[in-house]
């Protein structure tokens, strides 16, 4: 797999999520550290993912990254964005890192902002939302390192498990882009 760094940060740099990462990405998806913090917390199988990269990736409804090491091409995470609404130029980030050592050391936060990054410079998005369970007290406060504010809290927002969760909503504009910006 090449590693084709579409944009850099000071320790790590992101890069297309290819088929190769298949295994890695359903040992990080499947983990309980992982899952347990997800919305969307089904076990995701081989042909799950495929069938995410054939119609999701490959259609251009989800933009995946994997986040690598700067200096050894390690890989720790994947970030993303989906759900994206061009005529309101925004979409949604998701974010995970599989890696325990990639943990307290900056990496997601680092992630995120290369994300956003990518997001306003490249795909020229006015807004990128995210929501986040309220007990992933990490998630929240690195989302609000890079810049995103709680716009909601939603009450019983969505079922996990058979129960009713609520969801912080975050958001994050970039003001460079406005409502006619090409």
């Amino acid at each position: 797999m090449e590693n084709i760094r579409v944009v850099e940060g000071k320790q790590v740099y992101l890069r297309y999520m290819t088929v190769e990462d298949t295994d890695m990405i359903l040992r990080w998806r499947n983990s309980p550290i992982v899952r347990d913090n997800f919305i969307y917390r089904k076990e995701i199988t081989r042909e799950d993912h495929l069938n995410w990269i054939k119609n999701k990736i490959e259609t251009g409804q989800v933009v995946q990254f994997v986040v690598c090491d700067k200096e050894t091409d390690k890989p720790y995470g994947s970030v993303y964005l989906q759900n994206f609404e061009w005529q309101h130029k925004k979409a949604e980030l998701g974010i995970f890192l599989g890696e325990p050592e990639a943990f307290g050391r900056g990496i997601g936060k680092e992630a995120a902002a290369l994300l956003l990054e990518y997001g306003f410079e490249h795909r020229k998005l006015h807004k990128i939302v995210s929501r986040v369970l309220p007990y992933n007290t990490a998630s929240i406060k690195t989302h609000e390192a890079v810049g995103y504010k709680q716009e909601a809290y939603l009450k019983d927002e969505v079922i996990i498990e058979g129960k009713f969760h609520d969801v912080v909503l975050l958001g994050v504009i970039n003001p460079k882009v406005g409502p006619e910006s090409e």
